[in-house]
């Protein structure tokens, strides 16, 4: 369901302020200036929700949905999403014809991310998941069938939370990459064990010199590989204060399901939530990639411990 999002600044004839005293720009150098404004209620009913897909979670990249709740149909020519967790801005690389009552989404891809900083300078995440949309905003470039356009300033909603599960993400990955390299391994050998396939997935962690004290304390399940236990996840115990070099952790994985479309729709499976702590703050779960031959490997254990022919 969408949830309709405030109009901040609409459109407005004489290029006024809005309500909150935002300004609203009202013409487009292509096709406003000769058509002119669009008009007000056509720009407040455009509403606007943050969405991500999964396939693009690991790029950083978002969707501006925009709804048209009014009677007009107009063409949406790029969308810019502001942010105080991400630098710059973000905006669509093309736009979408957004009919009467209907929606249409739009990528932007992320700049970095703007973290809180440690008394040493590092990233710190301790805060980070409190970022959502607060000062967020969308401002959208329309223009309707009849030439009239202007931009709309608009607050966008996000009832999943993508922007502060993305700065929480963003955030702890830089907080833990200032005290600890972490990567898994390309191979995952496959042994017999109790009538079954299991697989072996690396860990590997290795303190950076003069960061913070890293603390790994968990990896989590994906949605095609699971502890071999049947748990939710792996222990792991690794302080890097007690780590003279690098340290490697084992985890044995067996698939969680065995429907092929898991597998042949993938987005999320290779990618490993880890929780960590940075001088003894817990922060957001983090996730590290796979390779894309660890992933192939991965889709070959599902598929040999699950009996399914492949040529």
């Amino acid at each position: 369901m969408l949830v309709v999002a405030t109009v901040v600044a609409g459109c407005t004839g004489d290029g006024g302020r809005g309500a909150d005293g935002a300004s609203a720009s009202t013409g487009s150098p292509s096709r406003g200036a000769s058509a002119g404004a669009l008009p007000d209620d056509v720009a407040r009913a455009l509403a606007v929700e943050i969405r991500q897909s999964r396939a693009d979670w690991g790029r950083r990249v978002v969707q501006v949905r925009v709804a048209n709740t009014g009677t007009v149909d107009v063409t949406v020519e790029r969308a810019t999403l502001h942010s105080p967790t991400v630098e710059g801005d973000a905006s669509s690389d093309r736009g979408r014809e957004v009919r009467a009552g209907v929606d249409r989404d739009l990528s932007v891809q992320l700049g970095d991310p703007v973290c809180p900083v440690t008394r040493g300078g590092a990233a710190a995440a301790d805060d980070a998941t409190g970022a959502g949309t607060d000062g967020a905003r969308v401002e959208l470039d329309v223009v309707d069938a009849d030439g009239r356009a202007g931009t709309v300033v608009v607050k966008p909603e996000d009832p999943q939370g993508h922007l502060a599960r993305i700065h929480g993400e963003d955030c702890a990955t830089l907080a833990v990459a200032a005290g600890a390299r972490l990567w898994v391994d390309d191979d995952l050998p496959q042994h017999p064990d109790g009538g079954r396939l299991v697989g072996s997935l690396t860990l590997h962690v290795e303190p950076v010199a003069g960061g913070p004290r890293v603390e790994v304390w968990q990896v989590d399940r994906t949605n095609l590989v699971i502890p071999a236990d049947l748990t939710n996840d792996w222990p792991v115990a690794v302080d890097t204060a007690a780590l003279d070099g690098g340290t490697a952790v084992v985890l044995p994985v067996v698939p969680s399901r065995c429907d092929p479309h898991a597998v042949a729709e993938d987005k999320r499976g290779t990618f490993f939530g880890v929780h960590a702590r940075v001088d003894g703050v817990e922060q957001p779960v983090f996730y590290v990639p796979s390779s894309d031959a660890l992933r192939g490997s991965v889709y070959d254990l599902v598929a040999a411990s699950c009996g399914w022919e492949t040529d």
